[in-house]
């Protein structure tokens, strides 16, 4: 029971108590902000990847054509700026500002791959 005048100070939150908790939720957000970033680099990492692997197979066997050659050096720019990204995300760290106020990469485009689509649907039968 509680008594008129009496001060609780285990109920007591300081200044420095919220600012300390407002740094942990700041952290958890930019680190959260990272993986995202992080697994986006790696799904188009993969996607392009499969992409120049697979009209390497036809430059191989001697059935890609010209457009196909054409795609691959396209690509290899393209999967160039999007390694250059994740390595860059991967210093992002050890920046002096970190976490407080990351200074994020530049984001390639997204390339577009009609033999790997972004989004994969399901078609009903």
């Amino acid at each position: 029971m509680a008594r008129a005048g009496v001060i609780d100070w285990s109920m007591l939150i300081t200044s420095e108590m919220k600012a300390a908790a407002a740094a942990v939720e700041h952290l958890a957000q930019a680190k959260a902000d990272l993986t995202a970033r992080n697994a986006k680099a790696v799904i188009q990492i993969a996607r392009i990847q499969d992409r120049v692997d697979t009209i390497g197979f036809g430059i191989d066997i001697g059935e890609a054509t010209e457009e196909d050659e054409a795609e691959l050096a396209a690509l290899s720019v393209t999967i160039k700026a999007w390694k250059t990204y994740k390595f860059a995300l991967g210093k992002v760290t050890t920046q002096p500002t970190w976490y407080q106020a990351p200074i994020w990469p530049i984001e390639p485009p997204i390339p577009e791959i009609v033999a790997a689509p972004m989004l994969v649907t399901t078609e009903s039968v």
